[in-house]
């Protein structure tokens, strides 16, 4: 994986750097001429620096007879120009004639400032040369940089950061990722949305597959969503899965959801809902539908007689039976319905009430059924719909389209695609199809955000459907919005759709309006450069000889 880019020579051996190093050469050096390191220092049987009474031109601790010996230059203080000097080089063992003395890219210098030796080029002896571990970020002298127990070797195999003890952040660290035989690039090994080391230290669940206990549900779905356990398929214990229960909606923590007595499998089994304990909201919990009343806990109306069945169970009727005394028309419907058996049409709205209860369903005993300002006889005969008050949905009650004069059967009576309450709001005609003669029809208008009553919208001079038919904006008098108007656009050549027609870096407004250029020619002045380029470097657009 990529590391840190490797730095500049300058920020390799900076100014501190170089003088730890300088330090750390003339630590070296006294050392060797202490005899301590005699085997190992300067030049074969000697210990470096200047014979009695010899010259050094330099000033380097080395005399020039020396010097010329070893083949640096009498003349330079630090001949390889590492920015150290030839005797402390001398001393400390590297060449004072190669200002890389392994050889291995990096400097003596920046060898000494990093804690590198400069004398071997895998320093660490991790099978990384030194210069590759500075390009790469780790530390030439540790073998293991991050300390995470794998050798930046290993790490580059892995494809994992040797910079970073836990490379994919997810709080294990790459040598527990290798253990586990996880991905350490990857927080999530099996991208279940549950990191590897939650799954390892956490809940258990295998970080190499998604769906630890096979209920359907990932492991990061369970534990983040559902907080069900990822190792357990059916963490409530009632016979139906974790992925079952989040399927159907109910709660794989408990075994009986809705807490109404009846198991989550067993309402499951009778066609109920485990989250509601009255599924069909009918006054009975599911439980008593099936274990009391043997009613359908899923339908709110068992025997289909339009009573509910908890207000049957009330009343005292058979929930099971339609009829419970057999008649053709019960009691209970003469007490629910209170019309007056001696008055053929109660409400008086020229509809008798057998034909408004048995035939047509409308109430016996209101004139308007909707209340919509049509009585129920008028809606009959203008064929709308009595028990809606806007029969078409056109935002428009029935009675008010009647006053109007607009059909309350139909929504658009025009047919312009504008439905007739809309035509209200807009003030267009709701029998005209083109309120304003633009060629648009009211309803096209409303769509594309014209005034269906304007024939130009946007004051821009220029009808709204000549607009359209150009492809510009009729709600925007500058559809490009470039500074200059449609119109003006029309009499200048240019593309109103367009903010920039020549694409010269320049809007057409500023061409026109601020730097006098031809908003259709790149380059006004014909010298070879835009005039978006001329105006960005301050140049003359209209001056040829100004570039």
């Amino acid at each position: 994986m990529p590391h840190s880019p490797v730095k500049t020579r300058s920020a390799l051996i900076g100014p501190k750097s170089l003088r730890r190093a300088m330090h750390l050469f003339r630590t070296i050096a006294a050392i060797c001429l202490a005899g301590a390191l005699l085997s190992g220092c300067g030049a074969p049987g000697t210990g470096g620096g200047v014979v009695d009474g010899g010259r050094d031109s330099d000033g380097d601790r080395l005399d020039d007879t020396l010097e010329k010996a070893i083949g640096s230059d009498p003349t330079l203080a630090d001949t390889d120009g590492d920015g150290i000097d030839d005797g402390d080089e001398y001393d400390a063992g590297t060449d004072p004639t190669k200002p890389d003395t392994d050889d291995d890219g990096l400097t003596d210098a920046e060898e000494f400032g990093l804690g590198s030796n400069p004398l071997v080029t895998d320093t660490d002896a991790d099978g990384i040369a030194d210069y590759d571990e500075v390009q790469n970020g780790t530390h030439p002298a540790k073998a293991d940089t991050d300390g995470d127990g794998i050798s930046d070797r290993l790490e580059g195999g892995f494809g994992s950061d040797p910079t970073k003890s836990d490379t994919d952040g997810d709080g294990l660290d790459d040598m527990g990722e290798v253990q586990a035989g996880t991905d350490p690039t990857l927080a999530d090994t099996d991208g279940d949305g549950l990191d590897d080391n939650a799954e390892i230290n956490l809940w258990t669940s295998d970080p190499l597959i998604e769906d630890t206990d096979g209920d359907g549900l990932t492991d990061g779905d369970e534990v983040n969503r559902v907080g069900s356990d990822p190792a357990l398929a059916d963490t409530d214990g009632d016979g139906v899965s974790d992925g079952d229960e989040d399927t159907a909606g109910s709660d794989p923590l408990a075994g009986d959801t809705d807490g109404d007595g009846l198991g989550d499998e067993e309402e499951g089994q009778a066609g109920a809902d485990p989250n509601q304990p009255d599924t069909d909201g009918d006054g009975l919990s599911d439980d008593d539908e099936v274990n009391l009343y043997d009613t359908d806990p899923a339908d709110f109306d068992t025997d289909d007689d339009g009573v509910l069945d908890g207000v049957e169970v009330d009343d005292g009727t058979d929930p099971l039976d339609a009829d419970s005394d057999n008649d053709f028309l019960t009691d209970f419907q003469e007490k629910s319905l209170e019309t007056d058996p001696l008055v053929a049409d109660t409400d008086g709205d020229g509809l008798d009430d057998f034909t408004e209860h048995a035939v047509l369903g409308t109430d016996p005993l209101v004139a308007d059924t909707d209340e919509d300002g049509l009585d129920d006889g008028d809606e009959i005969t203008h064929e709308s719909d009595p028990f809606i008050a806007d029969t078409d949905e056109d935002g428009l009650n029935d009675g008010d389209e009647v006053a109007f004069g607009s059909d309350p059967t139909l929504a658009d009576t025009d047919g312009d695609g504008l439905i007739d309450s809309a035509e209200k709001t807009y003030g267009s005609d709701p029998n005209k199809t083109d309120t304003d003669s633009d060629t648009l029809t009211d309803g096209q208008e409303v769509a594309i955000g014209s005034d269906p009553a304007l024939a130009d919208t946007d004051g821009d001079t220029i009808d709204d459907g000549e607009e359209v038919a150009d492809g510009t904006d009729p709600t925007k008098a500058d559809s490009d919005d470039d500074g200059l108007d449609d119109a003006a656009e029309q009499d200048a050549g240019t593309n109103p759709t367009d903010s920039d027609t020549d694409n010269d870096g320049l809007s057409d407004g500023d061409e026109v309006n601020v730097h006098k250029t031809d908003p259709l020619d790149v380059d006004t002045d014909n010298d070879g450069i835009f005039d978006g380029n001329e105006i960005d470097a301050g140049t003359d657009p209209l001056d040829a000889a100004d570039f």
